[in-house]
């Protein structure tokens, strides 16, 4: 084996769900029960409230928004069905969660997105991503008080997003 002849400059980027920066946050914990275990995807879901302490995968709580699934470093996680020690940040129903509803976090983004894009979640999913700030809120889905912040993601990948209960959707003229 040869000595090691370079160095990588770049560091690694982050892990979804985690916070971006030192800045403040606010984050609460949850029981999480949705529709199906498979939406609840650290990072890349948001959530509502359903009843005191429970929340759920996408909007149809009837509590109002819940925030960000976060904070993987806290949730147990047991693989896949096929692979015990699997990487995995999808979390099984029944679980004590954490939900961010101010601070800037990691996030799994779908596609491209600009710096102050929009950030929506589908309805039943709960699934996060973009819209351009001019754009009409597409049907089935929701406002995350969050926009697209510090770095242009060029295709489907790791983002970091703002999210601040002041935020209000734009509304077109």
């Amino acid at each position: 084996m040869a000595f090691q002849s370079t160095v990588s400059i770049q560091q690694g980027f982050g892990v979804p769900g985690e916070l971006f920066s030192d800045s403040p946050y606010q984050a609460q914990t949850y029981t999480i029960v949705s529709a199906l275990a498979s939406y609840n995807i650290i990072g890349k879901t948001c959530c509502t409230i359903t009843s005191e302490g429970l929340c759920q995968a996408g909007s149809a709580g009837a509590g109002g928004f819940a925030g960000f699934l976060v904070n993987p470093k806290v949730v147990a996680l047991y693989g896949t069905a096929g692979e015990p020690l699997a990487a995995t940040l999808t979390v099984p129903n029944q679980t004590i969660v954490e939900l961010l509803t101010m601070g800037v976090i990691v996030v799994t983004l779908p596609a491209a997105a600009a710096l102050g894009d929009l950030v929506v979640y589908d309805n039943t999913t709960g699934a996060i991503e973009t819209i351009a700030p001019a754009a009409a809120l597409p049907v089935g889905k929701t406002f995350a008080n969050a926009i697209v912040s510090y770095v242009t993601v060029a295709g489907a990948g790791l983002g970091v997003v703002t999210v601040n209960p002041t935020f209000v959707i734009p509304q077109l003229a």
